[in-house]
């Protein structure tokens, strides 16, 4: 664990170590919360990172009538 200052502009200097195990590099967002008394900083996800993940549909209308298809099956509640 490392022991970093905040300055009087309430700014904190991730350390080098914990910047390249978790990824971070300029520009980057992060999540802010606060859990009781401690500060758990988030790398965001990147959408346009996701862009392309679903390499194995083809088409988007062959996605959605495959979808439509598994709807027809359910069965609505009494």
């Amino acid at each position: 664990m490392a022991k970093v200052k905040v300055t009087r502009k309430f700014q904190v200097t991730i350390p080098v170590e914990v910047r390249r195990k978790i990824g971070v590099t300029v520009g980057d967002e992060l999540l802010v919360k606060d859990e009781g008394k401690r500060i758990v900083f988030e790398k965001a996800t990147n959408l346009d990172a996701l862009a392309g993940a679903w390499t194995h549909i083809e088409d988007t209308e062959d996605f959605m009538q495959k979808v439509r298809k598994i709807w027809g099956t359910w069965k609505r509640p009494s």
